[in-house]
């Protein structure tokens, strides 16, 4: 598809290009605002950018009508049915790659925090935040890496699924 043919607001063209976002919600639901972006773009043949390439997107992805779920200072777009506050699975790294910490959503750190403090009986949360980024695939610990785990955490303290101990030892449960 040209760059033309993606802009131009053709009844065809919008079914096309909205049709293109909601499998790719459905397919990796919860989806980042950016990875919708970049899936669309690939399967358009489009490589670079500009102020009314993300236009189009913006507007593709809001003719969807899928709710989006804001996520720290990422938008996230879930299935229909699924709802961000009861979120309880992480998704591996896949054939394609590490996920960039920005399209993770902290409910799935806070299931790979979790499930690390289950496997090891419990540890310092600041050992509990690298080894739940292990889980996702995330092998350093970057300023994004380690806002992602610590939004994580925070919901399991919110939701009251760790304690921490005597020993100052945090555990899920």
């Amino acid at each position: 598809m040209s760059t033309d043919e993606f802009l131009n607001k053709s009844t065809q063209a919008t079914k096309y290009l909205t049709a293109l976002a909601s499998e790719v919600i459905l397919k990796e639901s919860p989806v980042s605002f950016n990875t919708i972006s970049a899936r669309i773009m690939d399967a358009c043949g489009i490589t670079k950018s500009n102020p009314k390439i993300r236009e189009r997107i913006d507007y593709v992805i809001r003719a969807t009508r899928i709710k989006p779920a804001p996520d720290g200072k990422n938008v996230f777009f879930w299935k229909p049915g699924d709802d961000p506050m009861s979120y309880d699975f992480y998704r591996l790294p896949d054939e394609g790659g590490v996920r960039d910490p920005d399209d993770i959503h902290s409910g799935e750190a806070a299931c790979a925090i979790r499930e690390a403090l289950i496997e090891q009986y419990g540890m310092p949360e600041e050992e509990a935040l690298i080894a739940g980024a292990r889980k996702l695939g995330l092998m350093r610990m970057t300023p994004a890496v380690k806002e992602l785990m610590t939004n994580g955490m925070t919901i399991l303290h919110d939701d009251n699924v760790v304690t921490l101990n005597g020993n100052g030892m945090l555990t899920a449960k």
